[in-house]
């Protein structure tokens, strides 16, 4: 009153009843791909993964046990995430350490689709699947196919436009909070 202004409030119903329906939302759309990559033959050391991830474009992440491909921007997510063991990455001879699984993912969420991620995801694995010698398999150790690409492909592009109809574009800052 002393400066002349008036306070609105919202009704906080409304704004809890919202809150939830946002909660709701954001549990059934909040996805992360992941497959493993897993050495067919021999066992891979920290010197040779860091060598092949870094020919695909992936640098050191901050925690170890993790490579990264960087965002377009300096301040976005990383694209990607190639992720193994920590207790092997902080091993006193990292050369005499050996990895035989690396997870591959891709927090869909925080990456925008014109970003291309899931071709980046789906291009990566078969390339470092390829470069060492490894089989590409689900959760369950099972083989991801090219018609599972593709499936998660058309689920992906429905997830895409449910979060651009909620104004939750994917790498929006709105996402990014949200799905943090």
């Amino acid at each position: 009153e002393s400066v002349g202004a008036m306070a609105e409030l919202p009704d906080m119903l409304d704004v809890v009843a919202r809150a939830r329906e946002l909660d709701g939302f954001a549990g059934d759309h909040d996805a992360q791909l992941s497959l493993t990559l897993r050495a067919n033959g021999a066992a891979w050391s920290v010197g040779y993964l860091q060598q092949i991830a870094g020919r695909h474009g992936f640098i050191p992440g901050v925690l170890p046990g993790r490579l990264v491909m960087p965002g377009a921007e300096d301040a976005a997510p990383p694209v990607l995430v190639l992720q193994f063991d920590q207790q092997v990455a902080l091993a006193d001879d990292p050369a005499a350490a050996s990895v035989r699984e690396v997870q591959l993912s891709l927090d869909v969420p925080q990456t925008p689709e014109a970003a291309e991620p899931f071709p980046a995801w789906h291009q990566a694995a078969r390339l470092l699947a390829a470069d060492m010698d490894a089989a590409m398999i689900d959760d369950s150790g099972r083989p991801i196919t090219l018609h599972a690409f593709a499936s998660i492909g058309n689920d992906l592009a429905t997830l895409y436009t449910a979060l651009a109809s909620r104004d939750l574009a994917a790498g929006s800052p709105a996402a990014s909070r949200l799905f943090s």
